[in-house]
Parts: structure tokens; sequence; C-alpha cells
């Protein structure tokens, strides 16, 4: 390593408690703590100055170190980590849904299945395909060839009589 990367390596540690609370300000809602934030974002710094992917130049600006881009890299690698924990986070709770117990749901689908029964024709062949099929007023105005103007209708007052026969 030249001096140049030394120098900023040392500047970077010196001022640590100002990149800590910046750190802290930026995983303050979240699982991350904010000390391995900084470390991750010191090996991150190093790793690409050694790459050749960040200039000198971008980190220091008038011999000082530039906090605009220090805040927009720390955060960026904040934000990579949270990308990788929510494909994890996606998994749990999708078993943690499948070995809950649904029997609430099923009994208001149940029921919302009953008070579908009851409409005219029309409106139930639409609102079944609504709300197991497109679940897009769009989609199936384009579907069926039917305006969304009428779709929409239909869609709204059938929720609203099951809101009401609920309710009820």
């Amino acid at each position: 390593m030249n001096t140049e990367v030394n120098n900023i390596l040392h500047l970077l540690v010196r001022d640590e408690e100002t990149w800590l609370s910046m750190a802290e300000e930026i995983s303050s809602n979240s699982k991350i703590p904010a000390k391995d934030l900084l470390h991750d974002f010191y090996i991150a710094l190093h790793s690409k100055i050694d790459s050749k992917k960040v200039k000198i130049s971008h980190i220091l600006y008038n011999d000082s170190l530039n906090k605009a881009f220090i805040y927009k890299m720390m955060r960026n690698i904040f934000l990579d980590d949270l990308r990788k924990d929510k494909d994890i986070l996606i998994d749990k709770d999708l078993k943690n849904i499948i070995e809950a117990d649904n029997t609430k749901y099923v009994d208001i689908e149940k029921v919302v299945d009953d008070i579908v029964n009851e409409f005219y024709w029309f409106d139930r062949k639409l609102f079944n395909l609504y709300r197991k099929k497109f679940h897009s007023i769009r989609k199936l105005s384009a579907a069926t060839n039917i305006s969304h103007v009428v779709v929409w209708r239909t869609i709204n007052n059938c929720i609203k009589e099951i809101k009401k026969k609920i309710n009820d």
C-alpha cells in the first residue's frame, strides 16, 4: 500500500466516532449492529481501493474525508446486507405461516364464499375471477373484454355487499 492509502485509513480510524454515529443512524431500525456495518465498510473500502474501483479523489475532498461518499458507500453496504437477509426472513416467514393455525382465515374464506354464491351469476363470476386469478381490475378487464368501469363497479359493489353482510 502506498502512503495515500495509509493516510486515508489513518484519517478514517482517527474519526471512528463520527463513522460509528453515521452507521448507527443508518442502521437504527434494523438488526444489523452499527459496529458490524462500520467494519464491513472498512473492509469494502480497502478492497475497492486495492482493486482500483474507488479512486483516492473520491474519498478525499480538499484534504479531508468526503463524508457524502462515505455515507453513500456505508448506506449501500447496509442495503446489500438487508437484501441478503430479506431472502432468509421470507423463508422463515413462509415457514411460520405454513405452521400457523389458519382456521380463522379459512372460516372467513368460507363465509365470503357463501356470500359470493348468493350473488347474481355475472357478479359471482367476475368477482371470483378477480379474487382468485387476476387481483387486478385492469388485467381482468383486458382478459374479458369488459370495460374496466363495469368491472370496477361490479367488484366495488361486491366488496361493499360482503362487508355489509359480514358486519351484520
